[in-house]
């Protein structure tokens, strides 16, 4: 059985409260992870380092445009109202995990697994949709664009203009979930008899661009399974004219992804930050039990409550205690997701994010 170690400093006294990291840094779990910063929060030129503008046709382009400044109050690369060129990555991207937080006024997106043979990214490679509104079904804040909209009613806080939203995309495969402020809002798989099913709707705006051109390293073919496009470019849209601003944007190439496997194998261990209240850290052993379900042990600590609760603050299962107080069962199956583990143990209540693969 593979187990996760949950370790670290961060304290909450009560509530569902988290301490906050410092923008632009990698946690020591998201090193554990192999996350690497595509921005340093400080200057132009470390965004420059990982994107360039994008130019049909040019692989070799290093240029970036004027535009895109670097707030230094709030440490973000911003696009100020009005458009200019969109950008894409330096490299070419396999299997990854992205991660942003971002404030929009407008409308704008992010692209992946795209290729240079077109005017604009969104013509090879999905979208990650971005906007200030909910409204919109599949353009709004998470779908992918004009695909797969988010379920309704949107089920995550997505905020207007002057507030920030986390962005997450793990793609594996020919698989990719769409994440917003800690929700799996879309999921879908290229090239299989629903995405074909969805692109050549009535509505959709693929098939009247080009042929077939969307994912496809071949244009015109429509073939399940094969032929998708598996290594391609990021990419941040800039031609929108929406105001927004980036920070925090980290990248891994060894993502993490989707739930447990039937032989019990889960993605390896990683560090989260938890720690008990009022006294020094100690580290707790979570182990899986099964599909949505765990154990926690609590070596040096007696715990006289365990739950776990959803992203809307209410408690989603409470863990069965041990005679002395040093486990925890949780036994009942949860959706994979993110939550929060609420320990209450003898020195004090303690919360932290638990994320569910």
């Amino acid at each position: 059985m593979k187990k996760w170690i949950l370790s670290g400093v961060a304290v909450v006294s009560m509530g569902l409260g988290v301490s906050q990291a410092q923008d632009n840094t990698l946690s020591a779990a998201e090193k554990v992870e192999g996350f690497k910063l595509l921005f340093d929060g400080s200057t132009v030129q470390s965004f420059k380092d990982y994107w360039v503008d994008y130019v049909k046709g040019d692989e070799t382009n290093t240029n970036l445009d004027a535009k895109w400044k670097v707030n230094t109050t709030d440490h973000t690369i911003s696009l100020p109202a009005g458009s200019t060129a969109d950008v894409r990555s330096v490299k070419k991207y396999k299997d990854c995990e992205l991660r942003w937080t971002y404030r929009i006024d407008g409308n704008q997106g992010l692209f992946y697994r795209s290729l240079m043979k077109y005017d604009r990214a969104w013509q090879s490679g999905v979208e990650y949709a971005i906007n200030d509104v909910t409204n919109l079904g599949k353009d709004n804040p998470g779908a992918a664009y004009d695909l797969y909209a988010p379920p309704t009613p949107v089920p995550y806080n997505t905020f207007s203009t002057g507030k920030w939203n986390e962005g997450r995309i793990v793609i594996k495969g020919d698989s990719v979930e769409h994440w917003s402020n800690g929700v799996k809002v879309v999921g879908y798989r290229y090239h299989s008899k629903e995405f074909w099913a969805v692109y050549n709707a009535p509505n959709c705006k693929w098939p009247g661009i080009g042929p077939y051109s969307l994912t496809n390293e071949v244009a015109g073919t429509q073939d399940v399974g094969t032929g998708y496009i598996k290594e391609g470019y990021l990419g941040i849209q800039g031609d929108h004219g929406g105001k927004w601003q980036i920070k925090n944007m980290k990248l891994t190439e060894l993502p993490c992804f989707g739930p447990v496997k039937a032989d019990g194998s889960v993605c390896p261990g990683t560090p989260i930050a938890l720690a008990r209240a009022k006294t020094m850290p100690v580290q707790y052993t979570v182990a899986r039990r099964g599909l949505g379900m765990f154990s926690v042990t609590f070596p040096n600590d007696a715990v006289y409550g365990a739950s776990v609760v959803g992203m809307d603050g209410k408690i989603v299962s409470t863990g069965t205690l041990s005679t002395n107080g040093h486990k925890a069962e949780f036994t009942r199956s949860l959706e994979t997701g993110l939550y929060f583990l609420r320990l209450e143990t003898v020195s004090g209540a303690v919360t932290q994010k638990l994320n569910l693969l």
